[in-house]
């Protein structure tokens, strides 16, 4: 299960832009304001879970 943790990623200085539905921006917002962390770090956190998940096939080069 997905858990928000108060993490710091100091580390976290790779600049890119990403568009989200206006639906979605505010419901991370509203969750981010909710768990007390910053919006950036609950996105990092939602990555990193949906990365541990993913399949090894999908994360591995095909050849």
């Amino acid at each position: 299960m997905f858990e928000i943790k108060p993490i710091s990623y100091k580390k976290a200085n790779s600049p890119t832009t990403i568009r989200f539905t206006e639906e979605l921006f505010s419901e991370l917002k509203e969750v981010a304001a909710n768990a007390g962390v910053s919006f950036n770090s609950l996105v990092l956190q939602a990555c990193e879970y949906a990365l541990k998940d993913l399949p090894e096939e999908i994360k591995t080069p095909h050849e």
